[in-house]
């Protein structure tokens, strides 16, 4: 059907070209002027037939073909059982490693997965999971089944830790360093120096941002020690030379954070100081 009507359009199109062409020749147009207008008035006659055509539905109008682009999928993860504890009348308790951050799905999965995994007939099963390399020492996520699932995320999920881990931070002019602290309200520190002194911006997920004022010292090994002003909580950052954060309190060193950064950033800082 489409060739009859293509055959159709062509037709008519070239008997319109002729008839004005010979209309015009009479009027007194020149070869040139006449065929133009020939040409166009079939032009448009031959466009009026197929249009025609797909409104009456003798043909169908072409499709356009939307290419989809195949999305990266996220790598595989492995898990190591670590910690499987029952008793007879008791929740049956599990702790498991990670080797990287789930979405909520694969959360679902390899939670359902593990209580299945047993021979304990237990009815309550509660899972805590860990994520190899991360900075704080509480659970990243926990799951349970009473007997239905749940599952809860505690720390920094895994949308928000690759989104502060890939952060631009161009926008800093002076930046020293740069730690993602992945725990329960995680977000991303950013040491930087502005008219001589220096701050820390807490950056977060959510797009917000807080900035507070510190007092550095280099002390004799190298490192850098950093402060807020009245220090009430008697706490304090440590930047050591290698770039890692560490933070120590009345108890002692209560975190390190590797460097965002590439090794020796602090170093060449130190050595333009």
């Amino acid at each position: 059907m489409d060739g009859i009507v293509g055959l159709v359009a062509l037709a008519v199109f070239v008997a319109v070209w002729w008839g004005l062409a010979k209309l015009l020749r009479k009027s007194g147009r020149g070869f040139l002027a006449r065929h133009l207008l020939g040409c166009a008035g079939g032009w448009m006659a031959g466009l009026l037939v197929a249009g025609s055509a797909v409104s009456m539905g003798l043909i169908e109008p072409k499709k356009t073909e939307v290419a989809h682009i195949a999305q990266p999928e996220k790598p595989g993860f492995e898990y190591e059982v670590i910690k499987d504890e029952f008793r007879e009348g008791r929740p049956r308790k599990v702790e498991v490693l990670l080797s990287r951050r789930l979405t909520e799905a694969e959360l679902a999965d390899v939670s359902k997965k593990i209580r299945d995994d047993s021979d304990a007939d237990a009815e309550k099963t509660f899972i805590g999971f860990r994520v190899g390399g991360q900075t704080f020492s509480s659970f990243w996520a926990n799951a349970s089944f009473e007997p239905d699932y749940r599952g809860n995320v505690i720390a920094l999920s895994a949308a928000d830790y690759d989104k502060l881990s890939t952060l631009d931070l161009s926008s800093y002019v002076e930046p020293m360093g740069a730690w993602l602290r992945d725990g329960a309200l995680g977000h991303l520190m950013v040491l930087y120096t502005k008219d001589g002194k220096y701050f820390i911006d807490s950056v977060f997920a959510s797009g917000g941002r807080n900035t507070e004022e510190y007092l550095a010292k280099r002390l004799p090994d190298g490192t850098l020690r950093l402060e807020t002003p009245d220090n009430g909580f008697s706490e304090y950052y440590i930047v050591r030379a290698d770039g890692a954060l560490q933070g120590w309190g009345e108890s002692g060193l209560y975190m390190t954070i590797p460097s965002q950064n590439p090794a020796g950033s602090i170093n060449r800082r130190q050595e333009r100081e």
